[in-house]
């Protein structure tokens, strides 16, 4: 029943680590291209906008457009989607943060001493230290600040993992150990309550999905919860009465058999 996700800075092993805990446990892996996969279900132009964006730093054009907005509702969707489905391994996009009311998920950090990553680094991809330092510099710029702008979290905050584990001071099995000795407490977590609070945020993910992707104008302060009976929206919306009917029926199709309520808000000119 468990579920694991997998922060890690590059160059530590993490994805490593990740697939290897995913084998130990015969848990299904979700990674990039998993992701990948569950955009292209919406069209090629979202696989497309994905590769552009994925754990890239939006910018201000970017956070306002539909096609960001798309994209984080889609990893939501994929990440709650995936953990549904139980005994699976996520790594990155943030699952650790969407998944933290779940208590049946361990969310891991998988970190390393900048010389022991860029020793890493250097040796996978052929360059020398001094050049991977400057790549490892970027790429932890590019994922905190992802992280700061999708989910408003501090990525370093140790307090939004259950595990921070150095690679650094320990074997990649010592690491995987560690993770899987773990996952019989995360089983028992699994209460039919924790489960239920998975459902309907996967629920309320998917509709949100598909309204951003499928409505042709995009509501930039659309919000999508479940209140424990039906699904909510709020926001504030400058089109027409038909143009709203035309998303409350998305939601209300995505949502099915659960209501639909609607607490928008227009606000004209």
């Amino acid at each position: 029943m468990a579920i694991v996700t997998v922060a890690r800075e590059c160059g530590s092993g993490g994805e490593d680590i990740a697939k290897a805990v995913a084998k130990k446990l015969n848990y299904d892996c979700v990674s990039k291209s998993t992701i990948y996969a569950e955009m292209e279900e919406h069209g090629k132009k979202w696989l497309e906008w994905g590769k552009e964006l994925d754990e890239h730093v939006p910018s201000t054009w970017e956070r306002y457009d539909q096609s960001y907005a798309g994209y984080l509702a889609l990893v939501e969707h994929c990440i709650y989607k995936s953990a549904l489905k139980n005994n699976v391994v996520i790594l990155g996009r943030g699952g650790n943060f969407l998944l933290k009311d779940i208590p049946y998920a361990l969310r891991v950090r998988i970190t390393a001493s900048v010389d022991e990553r860029a020793k890493t680094l250097a040796g996978t991809v052929g360059v020398n230290e001094a050049e991977a330092r400057k790549m490892l510099k970027y790429s932890d710029h590019e994922r905190e600040i992802f992280i700061k702008r999708a989910y408003h979290k501090d990525w370093y905050d140790p307090d939004e993992y259950d595990l921070v584990l150095n690679s650094s001071h320990m074997s990649a099995d010592e690491v995987v150990n560690l993770i899987v000795g773990e996952i019989p407490a995360r089983d028992r977590a699994a209460t039919l309550e924790a489960q239920e609070t998975l459902r309907r945020l996967e629920l309320a993910s998917r509709v949100k999905a598909a309204i951003i992707t499928g409505f042709h104008q995009f509501m930039p302060t659309l919000e999508v919860s479940h209140d424990g009976k039906e699904i909510v929206l709020r926001g504030v919306y400058l089109f027409s009465q038909e143009r709203k009917k035309a998303l409350l029926d998305i939601a209300k199709r995505v949502a099915a058999p659960t209501g639909v309520r609607s607490e928008l808000h227009f606000r004209g000119v």
